[in-house]
């Protein structure tokens, strides 16, 4: 097993190369809003650094969200490239699934995201799909946070070896929108 992960969906970029027991460096990079102009770059220097190239990975493991919108897009437009030109299997990781199993809230744990505007991107996984809460409702009290990449980056890694080694691939990578572009939601205001 040997898997690129990736994840673009906060203001920090991850890197990793997961195998069966080890994590190849998990390169965290704060990038802010510049994924679309550092990504391809910074994956090809981390694969350069451990003698590694794409075709060496059995798949692609990518965070399909919530988080930003544009960071999503960015993360999942390079790994299908990069599947469009290798043929890899597909691991989808949910990064408010990551932050609960990093912050150790249990099965019946939560998760938020700083959405912004006053709002988190929250995921309770008794059955309620992801949505949005405002900061002052009570749910987001005991939740399980990451301000930092560092802070749920096991968290990923927990997820994609446990769904390779599960066998459970995606045909297709689909972004997790929980609300509308930037552009979008201003679009509707006027």
């Amino acid at each position: 097993m040997k898997v690129l992960l990736i994840d673009t969906t906060t203001r920090d970029l991850i890197i990793a190369v997961v195998t069966e027991n080890q994590i190849l460096d998990g390169s965290i990079y704060n990038l802010g809003t510049q994924h679309s102009e550092k990504l391809c770059l910074a994956v090809e220097q981390f694969l350069a650094k451990h003698n590694l190239a794409l075709s060496n990975m059995d798949a692609f493991a990518c965070s399909i969200g919530p988080g930003s919108f544009t960071g999503i897009r960015i993360g999942v437009a390079t790994i299908k490239g990069y599947n469009l030109a290798l043929g890899k299997k597909y691991i989808e990781l949910n990064t408010l699934q990551a932050i609960a199993l990093s912050a150790n809230c249990g099965a019946k744990g939560s998760a938020i995201i700083d959405a912004g505007n006053g709002y988190y991107f929250a995921d309770y996984t008794n059955n309620i799909p992801p949505c949005l809460i405002a900061y002052d409702d009570i749910r987001a009290q005991n939740a399980g946070t990451a301000k930092l990449a560092s802070q749920y980056l096991d968290g990923l890694v927990e997820l994609c070896r446990s769904k390779y080694s599960a066998g459970n691939f995606d045909d297709n990578l689909s972004p997790l929108y929980i609300r509308k572009s930037q552009a979008e939601e201003n679009a509707t205001k006027k």
